[in-house]
């Protein structure tokens, strides 16, 4: 594992002034994608959100601001962002928005836990994933979004990701999450990750993301959500569990 002071150094980078901090095209995109698994939420009276490793908050945000729309009303929102930056504060009403460096100075239960494109960057994940879970109330949600690029090694000349990940958690590890980390969960959604650019935007490599991750896709269709593909080379993985 690399040590803590070289990432500190790497990811230096990530917080350039004017640098992305979040990794999803058209984050109310990725916001309506997420929410069609959560039906719920929009009945809801008030909600907490925590966006571990969320960058600016724009994700979180979107969700926040997509529950309003789609239930006709002002839902009271909290977001509690947990990076090395400042969260943005969006213009969205009876929205309240807590900046964290470190994940354990958060505090409470949380409806929504966001952990996109993040759990594989930390060496001690193991810690991560415990505080994360812990932290959510019972019928909250957990999202996770990872990559999936070892079945692809093999045609590549050399990893590309490393130091930026130093885990690889596909379908294999999503799959067996509950019972691995002795969860009281449902498993609502593991599948190939949602393609984060447009085809506006990049028609190339997003036409190439979508047909990677469509003959897993059929494969799911087909045998059902706790099937595990033998197509593997699909770049990411998601999933979405709910707590009991």
């Amino acid at each position: 594992m690399p040590r803590p002071a070289l990432l500190e150094r790497y990811y230096r980078q990530y917080y350039e002034p004017g640098a992305s901090q979040y990794t999803f095209i058209e984050p109310r995109r990725f916001a309506r994608h997420l929410l069609a698994f959560m039906g719920d939420l929009a009945a809801a009276s008030s909600l907490r959100i925590l966006d571990f490793g969320g960058g600016d908050g724009s994700l979180a945000f979107a969700i926040a601001r997509e529950l309003q729309i789609q239930a006709g009303d002002l839902i009271p929102v909290a977001v509690d962002v947990v990076d090395h930056v400042v969260p943005g504060h969006p213009d969205l009403p009876n929205l309240i928005v807590h900046g964290h460096r470190e994940l354990r100075h958060v505090e409470g239960q949380f409806d929504l836990i966001l952990a996109s494109a993040i759990l594989e960057h930390i060496p001690d994940a193991y810690s991560a994933i415990r505080a994360l879970t812990s932290a959510a109330r019972t019928g909250g949600y957990f999202y996770a979004r990872t990559p999936f690029v070892l079945p692809m090694a093999k045609f590549l000349p050399l990893n590309i990701t490393y130091p930026a990940h130093v885990h690889d958690m596909g379908s294999s590890f999503w799959n067996k999450f509950i019972q691995t980390f002795g969860l009281r969960a449902h498993l609502l959604a593991s599948r190939p990750s949602l393609v984060e650019t447009t085809m506006a935007e990049h028609p190339l490599r997003s036409l190439v993301a979508h047909a990677l991750k469509l003959p897993a896709l059929i494969e799911l269709k087909l045998f059902g959500q706790n099937h595990t593909p033998w197509w593997k080379l699909v770049g990411g993985w998601e999933v979405v569990l709910r707590f009991e």
